[in-house]
């Protein structure tokens, strides 16, 4: 640790402000940062070698797989990004955070087997932080101003102290943020991959999403920790799919045919070979190429069209949707939301146990997506939603006004049950972050509308 004062011995005088801060360097810390950055580079190209091409394009599959997304090679993922900004967060998870099929590990585990004799202690112990890291969901406790972020992982409990100044700059207090975390010598660090920072309204959408889905597949996973670390581009997806879907909701104008918008079903396949033997003898769809009797499977994707109606007629491209199937998951494609509902209706009557629904995702096909959640986005419109709720009658009143968002009951009356009294508080958390990004706004007079948070909490008794 050093003290730099660049005003020498004569600082605080000649009309230099005597209660100038000095300027603080932790060469340790910087140290850490910049072997950090120096061994990113090096993953990255490791990971996109030539030996690992195969691998390359699973992980392409796997990122657009969840977001309801296939192509037949990897051009056509590749068309699929929506931004420079998006193919480098997929590099990043890609060389720090997917798992190799063949291998069974990450690429810093992998770098760390292979170059162990030439990488010093401090590199070793890098690699070493970034095997044991996982993805996950943290909630941000406490803004230190100009130095870090207490945040704490709603999924094990566990707080930690980032040290961000970045971070403490941009992250308020309440605020969701879905990354990695790496200790390096008591340093608490972001883990290489760009943060998503999620809604505080979402966080019990995506907690009780993710523990369902681990709850139905527990036995392809060791713990919880496990699958995250396995399961992290569909949860990736299911994270950005939420925040894009709280911040910008697609309803297309012509539900029967809104060539603007792509819909989506997500589906797990539980029993291939009984899907695969109903939907090849359907009159309702039919295959670009059809499988001759006895043929091997293909080692990707099967593409199959709905016709929606039996008999059917023109080309099999202008099909109303389109299935994409793979051992494990399926993916239904249609450019309408109505239709879409129809066609869920029609796998789940036609193929019942075979297949699990999961989830709806809404594309956007006409214009690349804007960022899941800036500092600028996040937040943003529900923080002026609350200062016109707070503008049009007094706070005094509120706690005893019926809310939608805790069951249409009053904040009163929900502190006297378990499940009421997690909704206010989760309802206040919200508040309270909206407070605080109108004032990193830096909103003043009729603009700055406060909800007093901590006068409703001390009212209630929370």
């Amino acid at each position: 640790m050093s003290t730099v004062d660049r005003g020498g011995p004569t600082a605080g005088q000649g009309g230099l402000p005597e209660n100038r801060a000095a300027r603080v360097i932790d060469f340790d810390l910087a140290r850490c940062r910049r072997i950090i950055s120096d061994l990113h580079y090096r993953l990255t190209r490791f990971s996109n070698s030539d030996r690992f091409y195969e691998e390359y394009e699973l992980a392409l599959y796997e990122y657009f797989e969840g977001r309801g997304v296939y192509g037949e090679d990897e051009d056509e993922l590749y068309d699929n990004f929506q931004s420079e900004e998006e193919f480098s967060r997929f590099l990043s998870w890609y060389s720090l955070y997917f798992v190799t099929d063949e291998y069974d590990k990450t690429f810093p585990e992998l770098y760390l087997d292979r170059r162990k004799n030439q990488l010093s202690s401090l590199e070793r112990e890098i690699l070493q932080s970034y095997s044991r890291s996982v993805l996950s969901v943290y909630e941000v406790q406490r803004i230190d101003p100009g130095q870090g972020v207490e945040i704490r992982d709603i999924f094990a409990d566990r707080v930690f102290t980032l040290v961000d100044a970045f971070a403490a700059k941009t992250l308020c207090k309440w605020d969701l943020l879905y990354g990695g975390l790496i200790e390096i010598r008591g340093y608490q660090l972001l883990g290489g991959m760009p943060i998503t920072v999620i809604p505080q309204k979402l966080r019990r959408f995506i907690e009780i999403n993710l523990l369902e889905i681990y709850k139905e597949e527990r036995e392809n996973y060791r713990n919880f920790r496990d699958y995250l670390k396995r399961a992290s581009a569909e949860i990736c997806a299911l994270v950005e799919n939420a925040v894009h879907n709280a911040e910008r909701p697609e309803t297309p104008a012509d539900p029967e045919g809104d060539r603007s918008t792509l819909t989506s079903l997500l589906y797990r396949v539980d029993d291939y070979g009984a899907f695969l033997d109903t939907i090849e003898r359907s009159p309702v769809f039919a295959a670009l190429e059809p499988r001759k009797p006895g043929a091997t499977l293909p080692a990707k994707v099967l593409r199959f069209h709905w016709l929606q109606r039996e008999g059917t007629k023109g080309s099999l491209q202008s099909a109303p949707g389109t299935l994409f199937l793979k051992r494990d998951s399926l993916v239904a494609q249609c450019t309408s939301a109505k239709r879409a509902e129809t066609l869920r209706t029609v796998l789940d009557r036609m193929f019942g146990t075979a297949i699990a629904y999961r989830t709806t995702v809404h594309k956007s096909v006409e214009k690349p997506a804007e960022p899941a959640a800036t500092e600028q986005s996040a937040g943003f419109a529900e923080g002026a939603s609350i200062g016109r709720e707070a503008t049009s009658r007094p706070f005094e009143n509120w706690i005893d006004e019926k809310i939608s968002a805790i069951g249409n009951i009053t904040p009163r009356e929900a502190v006297k049950t378990p499940e009421g009294k997690r909704r206010l508080i989760d309802l206040l958390k919200d508040f309270e972050n909206q407070n605080e990004r109108a004032l990193r706004r830096g909103l003043k007079g009729q603009d700055a509308v406060f909800f007093p948070v901590e006068q409703i909490r001390k009212e209630l008794g929370l």
